[in-house]
C-alpha cells in the first residue's frame, strides 16, 4: 500500500471530458496516427490554469509529469540491479475513447524484470485514475495505439530521509532496531506498564494506537507520529506516548555500514479495560484481532477473497476499527470493487475525521 500512496503524492490526475455516450458511439478501429495524438491528462497541466498555453503545451506537460511519476515510483528489479542492466523499455497500449488504457504490453524489453516493472506501474496508474486525452479524428474520440518509452537508470539513492522536526531517519539499514531483552519482554512490558485511563475503566473501550518510534544511536527515543485506529481519544494517546517514551535505552539501534544510526520502528499500544463488566468486549476484540491476523496472512498469499472475508468477520466484532477497514478497503480496491472500497474509506473518514491516506482516497473516491 505504501507504493499505492506514493504514486499519487505531489501530482493528481484530471479526468477525461469524454462522455459515456460519445465513447459508446466511437469508432472501434485502432488508429496508429489519428489527427490528434493521445496524451496523459494531469491536473497541473490543465489549459485553464495556464493562459497562453496550446494543446501541445498541455501534451508536453502531461508527458513530462507521467515520466517523472513513473521514475519516482519504480522499484528497480533486483535481478536488473545485480546484473547492472540499464536502458529503455518500450511499452505499447491502446488509449480508449474514454481515456483509459487497455491492452498494455511490453514492446521492447531490456531484461532483468524491467519490462514487468514498467507494466506494473502503468496498470497501477490506470487503476488509480490516470486518464488520457483520447486520439481524435474529425473532432471525435477514437481508439489509438500509443508507444511509451521508459528509461531504467541505476542511481545511488540516499539511505536516509528527514523528519519535519529535522531529525535524520535511515530507511536503508543493515540490522533493524531490536528490543534488548527480546520480543517477549517487549510484549510483557507493554502489557504490564500501559496504563488504561482511569476515567474510562467502565467504558470498556478497546483498541490500538500505533506510534512511529524514532530510536537514536544514543538510546533516546521520540514519537514521530501516531494512528489512533479506534478513535480512543487523547487520554489513551497520551498514555501510549508515555509508555513509548519510557522505553528509552531499552533498544539496540539500527545499523548502517557497521555503525548505529537513527531509524524508526512501529510501536503499538493495545488498550483493554480490566473492569469486571468488560470481559465480553475484550474477548470480542481479541477474536477480531486474531481474524485480522489471519486476513493479513491470506492477503500475503494472494488469497484476497478469503482475506476479505476474514476482515469482514473481524469488523462484525469490532465495527469501528479503521485499521481493519483500511485493509479490507485496499483489498477490495485491488479486486476492482471500487464502490465497496470507497465505502470502507469513507467510513474511516467518518470515524476519525481524516484519513492517513487522504490523497489516494480523494483520487479513487472523489471529494
Amino acid at each position: 500500500m505504501k507504493k499505492l500512496v506514493s504514486l499519487v503524492l505531489g501530482i493528481l490526475f484530471t479526468v477525461s471530458g469524454v462522455s459515456a455516450q460519445t465513447a459508446a458511439a466511437a469508432d472501434t478501429t485502432i488508429y496508429d496516427a489519428p489527427e490528434l495524438l493521445p496524451y496523459p491528462l494531469m491536473k497541473s497541466c490543465a489549459l485553464e490554469l495556464h493562459p497562453g498555453w496550446t494543446q501541445d503545451s498541455a501534451r508536453a506537460c502531461g508527458e513530462y509529469n507521467l515520466m517523472r511519476m513513473m521514475s519516482q515510483n519504480v522499484v528497480y528489479p533486483m535481478a536488473a540491479r545485480e546484473e547492472n542492466i540499464q536502458g529503455t523499455v518500450v511499452m505499447q497500449m491502446t488509449i480508449e475513447p474514454t481515456g483509459r488504457m487497455s491492452s498494455i504490453k511490453i514492446m521492447k524489453d531490456i531484461g532483468g524484470g524491467c519490462g514487468k516493472e514498467a507494466l506494473r506501474i502503468l496498470q497501477t496508474l490506470d487503476t488509480l485514475g490516470l486518464r488520457w486525452q483520447p486520439g481524435l479524428i474529425g473532432g471525435k474520440p477514437v481508439r489509438a495505439r500509443k508507444a511509451l518509452p521508459f528509461r531504467f537508470k541505476l542511481t545511488e539513492a540516499l539511505p536516509y530521509t528527514f523528519t519535519d522536526g529535522g531529525d535524520t531517519v535511515y530507511t536503508n539499514i543493515e540490522t533493524p532496531i531490536a528490543f534488548k531483552k527480546g520480543d517477549d519482554a517487549l510484549f510483557k512490558y507493554i502489557l504490564e506498564q500501559l496504563d488504561y485511563p482511569a476515567s474510562y475503566k467502565d467504558s470498556c473501550k478497546t483498541g490500538v494506537v500505533e506510534y512511529s518510534l524514532l530510536v537514536r544511536p544514543n538510546g533516546t527515543v521520540n514519537v514521530e507520529n501516531q494512528l489512533d485506529f479506534n478513535n480512543l481519544g487523547s487520554d489513551f494517546q497520551f498514555n501510549g506516548i508515555m509508555l513509548a517514551n519510557g522505553t528509552a535505552n531499552m533498544w539496540t539501534p539500527a545499523t548502517y555500514q557497521g555503525r548505529p544510526v537513527p531509524a524508526t520502528i512501529p510501536f503499538r499500544a493495545v488498550f483493554k479495560s480490566e473492569a469486571p463488566g468488560c470481559k465480553a468486549k475484550n474477548e470480542a476484540f481479541d477474536k477480531a484481532m486474531l481474524l485480522a491476523d489471519e486476513g493479513v496472512v491470506l492477503s500475503e498469499s494472494q488469497k484476497n477473497t478469503e482475506a476479505i472475508q476474514k476482515f469482514t468477520e473481524a469488523l462484525a466484532l469490532s465495527p469501528d476499527n479503521t485499521e481493519f477497514l483500511y485493509y479490507r478497503g485496499t483489498m477490495l480496491l485491488n479486486e476492482g470493487k471500487t464502490e465497496e472500497a470507497c465505502a470502507d474509506y469513507g467510513r474511516i473518514r467518518a470515524i476519525l475525521g481524516y484519513t492517513w491516506f487522504e490523497q489516494i482516497r480523494k483520487l479513487v473516491c472523489g471529494w
